[in-house]
């Protein structure tokens, strides 16, 4: 818990920081943010951008998730490893991204590796309950729904986020879930929450109708 609560201070800090003490906002982010450019020219650059947000609906959007999915993996497999999967998803989101934006297109915001705590979570902790827009839902749902908005969001695009990053984030995630929980536990649960979510789709819809 203690980590969590750490991660979303810091978050909040990198957010605030600029907005009260540095006029060329956009130049600040643009310095400090993550490209393969500012990376060969300042390496701390994947740090220093997981800590920066866009807007107020970035942060609170990845503070949300960041709260639920991270005190469930912290819970179940300690600082060390929740750390180490923080970071590890943010670095492989950054480095997925690589291939997919231009050399000097900056990105920023803690996505990926808070991508990487929702695929180890959801595994190692898939009833645990959190709370969304849909109500309150174990894990394992809310991770697969998150699964599923970014596969569409990766085919339909909007607005100026990284899907691909995310991905990357997701796998190093799902990675670690697997060797805690073994291939078979994984693979149910995975594919009972997208049957579940599938089932749950199509009820809403006969309602809506």
């Amino acid at each position: 818990m203690k980590l969590t609560l750490l991660l979303i201070a810091i978050m909040i800090i990198g957010f605030a920081v600029p907005l009260f003490f540095v006029q060329d906002i956009e130049g600040f982010y643009n310095t400090f943010g993550f490209s393969g450019k500012n990376f060969l020219e300042r390496p701390y650059v994947v740090v220093t951008s997981i800590f920066m947000h866009g807007g107020i609906e970035h942060l609170l959007s990845n503070l949300l998730v960041l709260i639920f999915f991270g005190l469930a993996v912290e819970a179940e497999l300690g600082v060390k490893k929740m750390l180490v999967i923080f970071f590890l998803g943010a670095f492989a989101g950054d480095f997925f991204s690589l291939f997919f934006y231009p050399f000097d297109a900056v990105a920023i915001g803690a996505s990926a590796g808070i991508f990487a705590l929702v695929g180890a979570g959801m595994l190692v902790r898939p009833f645990d309950l959190s709370l969304s827009g849909a109500g309150i839902m174990p894990l394992a749902l809310l991770g697969m729904s998150y699964i599923i908005y970014n596969i569409y969001g990766f085919f339909f695009p909007a607005g100026n986020i990284s899907y691909i990053a995310h991905f990357g984030g997701l796998f190093v995630g799902l990675a670690f879930g697997f060797k805690t929980k073994g291939m078979k536990k994984s693979m149910l649960i995975i594919f009972a929450s997208a049957a579940v979510l599938v089932v749950l789709m199509a009820m809403i819809k006969l309602i809506l109708k």
